[in-house]
């Protein structure tokens, strides 16, 4: 009986063992070798995307080739994508609201300064926020500054590298300085915009880094009831992108200084109507961005790292690069919108906003699965539409200097949250 009981003990613990073991690297080839190995990866198809050895034709001298490679490798379709096509929607839709929030909220604000709002000042809403106006410094010329911070994410379920998910984590900031002259009721100005994102992509294990600038022009038109304004802009941002390789488990499948050109452009329309202590200021606008990736490399170093045991001896370790096609990926969206202030005789005036936002942004892309696995696939979330709500603070602090601070939510869209902090501030001198 102690044998027994002895026995079967071993043989729980190595099963534990295995378990353990099996789970741990359940992203990586057991042999270290990469998905895109010259020699032995799942690039070259055909016998070595065998995955059951037992079921072949064990003459095939390929027969087992199959099991050197990870399973991820074969079934990860979102795993062996580049993060580009992962977010590269989100990029733009991020950006979008950044760059044009702060153009539209300067132009709105602007073009009523003269308004008799009930905070005796002038104010309006964008997707990002309230920008306070900045009032004539020289000859009629205004210098602003605003500046955006968004935290946001998709938390569709992740399971595992093998089977696709729109999942990420992600960051994105905003910095822009406008000059602009007002002549008689019209407005023109310059702008630029700083922005940055960092986007974690779990279904490849990876990230999608983004930075550059945009420079703008807008013009606005009070007709005395309504503001009608436009503009547009262009600019450069630099992509870095990295991404697990699914048969060694190693993050190191890189693309370095991508340089992708952006460009967007917003109509907007907007008004303010007082009743008492209260400014309604409705609103309704369209904005365009656009990301162009250009087409370029995802570089896989000649790393593998089997163990000194494996079975298949020496090899060659050199690892196939991924071409990746260019892509444009656009975010359009229209909004239709209200922000409400309350007059308090302070420095301080608290007001709400609400909107609706109708979106059509490119979805993820996933590649294809190389074999079919019989798991039910998430599809990319459906970027149709959401609403956003929030308030904040208007701060008028001295005949010099103003500004605002401000926070808000986005809800009702599939699989996504975001919270937006935004703030301005105006010295007059």
């Amino acid at each position: 009986m102690i044998l027994i009981r002895n026995a079967l003990l071993l043989c729980l613990f190595a099963f534990s063992t295995i378990a353990i073991q099996f789970k741990a690297n359940a992203a990586a080839s057991l042999y270290g070798v990469s998905c895109t190995n010259t020699s032995y990866g799942t690039q070259l198809g055909g016998r070595y995307l065998e995955l059951n050895p037992l079921t072949t034709n064990t003459n095939d001298q390929f027969a087992t080739y199959g099991m050197y490679t990870s399973t991820d490798c074969v079934y990860g379709g979102a795993g062996l994508t580049n993060s580009s096509a992962l977010v590269g929607g989100e990029i733009a839709r991020a950006a979008a609201n950044a760059v044009v929030g702060a153009v539209t909220s300067r132009l709105s604000s602007a073009m009523n300064m003269d308004a008799d709002t009930a905070a005796h000042m002038s104010y309006s809403s964008s997707g990002d926020g309230i920008g306070m106006a900045a009032n004539h410094i020289i000859g009629g010329m205004s210098i602003w500054t605003s500046f955006t911070s968004s935290s946001f994410e998709n938390d569709q379920t992740f399971t595992q590298f093998s089977t696709d998910s729109n999942a990420y984590d992600a960051n994105a900031s905003a910095f822009t300085v406008g000059v602009d002259k007002k002549i008689g009721n019209v407005l023109v100005g310059l702008s630029v915009t700083t922005f940055d994102s960092d986007i974690d992509t779990k279904a490849n294990g990876g990230k999608i880094e983004t930075t550059g600038e945009t420079y703008g022009i807008y013009a606005g038109l009070n007709t005395g009831i309504l503001t009608i304004s436009a503009g547009g802009g262009l600019g450069e941002y630099d992509v870095d992108t990295e991404r697990r390789d699914m048969g060694t488990g190693a993050v190191d499948i890189t693309a370095k200084d991508v340089t992708a050109d952006v460009q967007y452009y917003f109509v907007s329309l907007s008004g303010t109507i007082n009743r008492g202590k209260l400014s309604i200021s409705p609103r309704v606008g369209y904005r365009n961005f656009d990301f162009d990736m250009p087409a370029f490399t995802d570089v896989a170093p000649d790393n593998n790292s089997p163990a000194a045991t494996n079975t298949l001896g020496a090899y060659d370790a050199t690892r196939a690069d991924i071409s990746i096609g260019g892509k444009t990926y656009s975010s359009d969206m229209t909004e239709a919108g209200v922000s409400i202030a309350l007059a308090t005789g302070t420095k301080l005036v608290p007001y709400i906003d609400l909107a609706y936002v109708n979106e059509d942004t490119t979805k993820a892309a996933y590649n294809t699965e190389l074999s079919t696995d019989g798991v039910a696939e998430l599809n990319a979330s459906a970027p149709d539409g959401y609403m956003t709500y929030g308030g904040g603070l208007l701060l008028n602090l001295s005949s010099k200097a103003s500004g605002y601070l401000s926070i808000q939510e986005t809800a009702v869209r599939d699989d996504f949250s975001e919270t937006v902090i935004s703030g301005s501030l105006r010295l007059k001198f």
